[in-house]
């Protein structure tokens, strides 16, 4: 944990300017409660099969209860500034109430860039580096540990991967709409 803060407290003192001060919170939440939500919406829009909404709803309810479930066992604190940098960028302040890790923000994100890769393969590049994008403004904004978001990520993209082969999404398989 030692080496996370001095990464963290090194990283802020480079990268921190006042573009990416107004920016960054609004990219953030593409990882959100919010965005899942509406992505999953959008899918079941564009399909208007009820098995889409239902297993994506699922997959939420699974990523969200192992999120939370591991959050509230591991019960790591935030990071030390981060309730200073919360009320400089946040516009909730329940987003920094609760434990570390994992970053929630950064599971969800890898959550939808798994889905829309194994939809559509061509442009998975792009959708794994606007999740990693979203894991950076968590370490950006000082919500949370680099560890916090690595592991985000892995169980993002693990619980999806494991779910798309066990029960499978009509329209996010491997080979596109069935």
């Amino acid at each position: 944990m030692a080496w996370e803060l001095k990464f963290m407290q090194w990283a802020n003192g480079w990268w921190a300017s006042p573009f990416p001060d107004r920016v960054i919170p609004w990219l953030t939440h593409f990882g959100s409660h919010v965005a899942v939500i509406l992505f999953i919406l959008f899918a079941w829009v564009l399909k208007r099969k009820g098995k889409v909404l239902g297993r994506l709803a699922l997959l939420y309810g699974t990523q969200s209860a192992v999120v939370y479930g591991l959050k509230f066992l591991v019960h790591r604190q935030r990071p030390p500034f981060s309730h200073e940098m919360a009320l400089r960028f946040s516009t909730s302040p329940g987003e920094v109430l609760d434990p570390s890790f994992p970053s929630a923000h950064t599971v969800y994100a890898f959550m939808m860039a798994t889905l829309l890769s194994a939809r559509f393969p061509r442009y998975r590049v792009v959708f794994y580096l606007v999740a990693g994008l979203v894991g950076w403004t968590r370490l950006y904004l000082g919500v949370h540990f680099p560890t916090d978001v690595a592991g985000g990520a892995l169980l993002g993209y693990g619980i999806t991967k494991l779910f798309l082969l066990k029960i499978g999404i009509p329209s996010f398989e491997n080979r596109g709409f069935s």
